[in-house]
């Protein structure tokens, strides 16, 4: 970040000294980039966004836009535009009505709503944004350098799935077996958890996961003596491969 910085002060810095005679030239400047971080220090070009820890069907993603230059009296319309090969607008995520600078502000957030959708399960979407100029706004500004990497500024990315592509951080697997998404799907069902307290060991503790595992494991051996007797049962409870019941034991 402060390469960041530096990279871009250091080049008004350069046009100011140039001309000596007209000190405020850079104070015309009146540039849009997209200015994302990761920690509030590294800046980024996408973001990964799942819906497994998400307990609704709609996650809002605030794409940042930064204005390089003097905030202005009135309200500035800046362009962007968003593409995708695999996603749906309407269906698979929604875009704000305008994308306007208000008046007096340096920043604001483009808020981009992903909904959630069956084909999230086995299919990872992705959206691509682009920054243009236009009569309010130039692209002084094109990209970052960083200690690892150049990051583009004019390009943002958000992928986005209702996949795993790892255990939950609070998932113990002596007390709840090998993790599976159809596992971590059906305590959330049956028990009413919150998907989110997975990622949290505070509020997942190894009692809490015990009395998961307790409460869990008798749930399935209740399916199964449903599924024994020819009565309806939750088929969410077996396998779907091999057609044995979950087990919620190491």
């Amino acid at each position: 970040m402060k390469q960041y910085i530096i990279g871009i002060f250091a080049g008004l810095l350069v046009l100011a000294s140039c001309q000596e005679r007209n000190p405020d030239l850079f104070m015309d400047i009146s540039g849009v980039y997209f200015n994302n971080t990761s920690g509030g220090l590294t800046v980024i070009d996408s973001v990964d966004v799942t819906f497994v820890y998400e307990a609704e069907d709609v996650v809002e993603v605030p794409v940042r836009v930064q204005l390089l230059g003097r905030t202005a009296g009135e309200d500035r319309p800046f362009a962007v535009t968003v593409r995708s090969d695999n996603a749906q607008e309407g269906v698979d995520y929604e875009l704000p009505q305008q994308a306007v600078l208000p008046a007096g502000q340096a920043s604001v957030d483009y808020i981009v709503r992903l909904n959630r959708t069956p084909e999230l399960k086995n299919e990872k979407k992705m959206l691509h944004l682009q920054i243009h100029a236009n009569e309010h706004f130039d692209l002084p500004v094109n990209e970052v350098v960083q200690v690892s990497d150049t990051v583009s500024v004019l390009d943002y990315r958000i992928y986005f799935s209702d996949m795993f592509t790892k255990a939950p951080s609070a998932w113990d697997t002596n007390l709840l077996g090998e993790f599976t998404q159809q596992k971590f799907e059906l305590i959330c069902k049956v028990l009413d958890v919150d998907p989110g307290d997975f990622n949290d060991p505070v509020l997942m503790t190894l009692a809490r996961q015990l009395y998961v595992c307790t409460e869990m494991s008798a749930y399935v051996q209740g399916e199964v003596e449903k599924k024994a007797a020819g009565e309806a049962y939750d088929e969410d409870a077996f396998d779907p491969q091999t057609g044995e019941p979950l087990k919620f034991t190491k």
